[in-house]
């Protein structure tokens, strides 16, 4: 279990070194694609994607880190350690802002709603494993974050 925490947190700290770069798309995806990043652009306060400002100085914010996987995987149980450490925030419940239509469409400010205040030195986690099998967030959370860093939990299944 150590080596699995030691693992995510240096997945999470770890530089950006090799840029995502986004697979070709045909000219109806990029219409709804210029859609979807103009949804972000009008929801979005200033272009570091931070929200309601707390008097103590901590913000709610876009997550640098999601967890994703499968279902009684242990995704509750990482972001339950992950927790623990004072320089991470993570959100109480699953967000499902990137596979369900109607929470997306609410825009990135409802999002950012969603998110627990933060100081600017901590890492903000957000866990929601529909996020692996739904095929329409990776290009949504590229669009909005293109350094995001996934945590994938999957574990083998019980024959």
């Amino acid at each position: 279990m150590a080596t699995l925490l030691l693992g995510a947190v240096l997945l999470i700290v770890q530089p950006h070194i090799v840029p995502s770069r986004p697979a070709v798309i045909s000219k109806a995806e990029t219409t709804s694609q210029s859609l979807q990043k103009e949804l972000l652009k009008k929801t979005s306060l200033k272009n570091d994607f931070k929200g309601n400002v707390h008097s103590n100085g901590s913000c709610q914010q876009v997550p640098q880190t999601i967890i994703i996987g499968v279902r009684k995987g242990g995704t509750r149980a990482l972001l339950e350690m992950l927790s623990l450490h004072p320089d991470i925030a993570a959100a109480e419940s699953e967000i499902h802002f990137f596979d369900w239509e109607d929470h997306y469409e609410n825009g990135l400010q409802w999002y950012i709603n969603q998110m627990p205040f933060s100081y600017p030195h901590q890492i903000t986690v957000e866990k929601t494993p529909a996020y692996f099998t739904s095929p329409k967030v990776p290009e949504r959370v590229y669009n909005m974050n293109q350094s995001m860093k996934l945590l994938l939990i999957v574990r083998d299944p019980i024959p």
